[in-house]
């Protein structure tokens, strides 16, 4: 057949919901209550694992991971003035990382009191952050980020809470 297209691809015709307004709402609104818990429970639970000192390697992946969407919002500019608090909140989970796999193999360092602060401040901060961002804010963000890591050479896992070691909100 013949199509035309004037020398560019042909248009790729795209799904249609059966419910633009609502997909359009659910977008735009905020995130529930029942939504930010569920989001900020696996970030508790992890820092709650680094206090304990018994975090493995990829509870700590999993807290720098929320932590670098907290980065991603205030870079997107949805939620502004925590940049400082995030960037130390993000030094904190480095140097913790580093030290902990100076051996070669993951055993937890322990924490120094600035590194914790820093650290338990940025996840409050990151519940406040999810109480003013719209489900589509969030979602791109996400995404943006997940595209970021992966061009960098990184790696996006799906993992589920029983993964992690961690309990279900």
């Amino acid at each position: 057949s013949f199509a035309m297209t004037q020398g560019r691809k042909p248009r790729k015709p795209r799904a249609i919901s059966a419910n633009p307004f609502g997909v359009a709402l659910r977008r735009a609104t905020r995130l529930t209550e029942t939504e930010i818990a569920s989001a900020i429970a696996p970030a508790r639970e992890c820092l709650q694992k680094l206090k304990e000192g018994v975090a493995t390697e990829h509870q700590h992946a999993l807290l720098h991971s929320i932590l670098m969407i907290a980065h991603a919002i205030e870079e997107g500019g949805v939620v502004r003035g925590l940049c400082e608090q995030i960037d130390a909140s993000l030094q904190a989970m480095t140097d913790i990382g580093a030290r902990s796999l100076e051996s070669g193999q993951w055993r937890q360092a322990v924490l120094f009191p600035h590194e914790l602060d820093a650290i338990q401040e940025m996840v409050d901060l990151h519940d406040y952050q999810l109480r003013q961002v719209s489900f589509g804010e969030l979602q791109a963000v996400t995404r943006k980020l997940i595209a970021k890591t992966l061009s960098e050479g990184g790696e996006a896992v799906h993992v589920s809470y029983e993964d992690m070691g961690l309990v279900p909100a």
